[in-house]
């Protein structure tokens, strides 16, 4: 994919719904109008794209580029459900699609379902932002494949704890650094050099990222989630999700609600 390219214009962000289409195989045309960026994040299909097969999953990234195509057929073997960013770019950003396996990087599963509750909030600003965002997303993609698996490999004893228990109980930064084998300051800057932030706030990440999920099941009441989630009380979740997503836990479910 180009390193260097200017998105031009968002045309539009949806999420995609598990019975967004009633039958499996779902046929769209031989024109994409702009180039899409699709998180998938649940449900797996086959992507017949030109004379290419693709293969989706949860947690994976699938590009399609802009303009025609010989086909463009999707089987769904298990529904799910994605965000779909339509945009347009100054130039190709590649000659062909492509999926991507980014299930070690809980960032950017995240950023895509910010990206998401600031476009639909339509609040001052909103374009900007969203544009901004989905050049962090680039970012993201980019520096993710640029770090050294042998830098990953260090902290991934803390990271495959974190992801077991961050639901179940809270973590200090000298037990992490600890079953690293590592100083606590070394950890936190090789953490921050991988992740973008520190241990903790990708924590709070992974439980925002979370609680999403849970509000758009539309089974649970606020104050359960922030129970469900593992925060001390619903005020510090309400706090913490609007500083993260930009709108409240319940604007998240209504406008998650008008965008079906």
């Amino acid at each position: 994919m180009e390193e260097k390219f200017v998105i031009t214009e968002i045309k539009r962000i949806v999420m995609v719904g598990k019975n967004e289409y009633s039958t499996p195989m779902i046929s769209f045309g031989h024109t994409v109008n702009h180039n899409e960026l699709i998180f998938h994040f649940s449900g797996q299909a086959t992507v017949f794209f030109d004379d290419l097969v693709l293969e989706t999953k949860p947690n994976t990234i699938r590009f399609l580029p802009q303009g025609e195509t010989k086909r463009y057929d999707v089987l769904r073997h298990d529904r799910g459900e994605c965000i779909d960013v339509c945009f347009s770019a100054d130039r190709p950003l590649s000659p062909k699609a492509f999926v991507i396996d980014v299930a070690h990087n809980e960032k950017l599963g995240a950023l895509f379902k910010k990206l998401f509750s600031t476009w639909v909030s339509k609040k001052e600003g909103y374009y900007f932002e969203s544009v901004s965002l989905l050049y962090h997303i680039f970012a993201e993609m980019q520096k993710d494949t640029s770090i050294p698996k042998r830098h990953k490999s260090k902290i991934a004893p803390a990271m495959d704890m974190i992801h077991s228990d961050f639901l179940k109980r809270d973590f200090s930064l000298s037990e992490l650094a600890a079953i690293c084998k590592m100083g606590e300051s070394y950890f936190q800057k090789l953490f921050k050099e991988i992740h973008g932030i520190s241990p903790k706030k990708y924590i709070i990440q992974l439980k925002i990222n979370h609680a999403c999920d849970l509000l758009r099941l539309e089974r649970y009441t606020v104050t359960q989630i922030a129970e469900l989630c593992n925060f001390s009380d619903v005020y510090f979740f309400s706090r913490q999700f609007k500083e993260y997503m930009g709108i409240t836990p319940t604007q998240f479910v209504n406008k998650y609600k008008s965008s079906k």
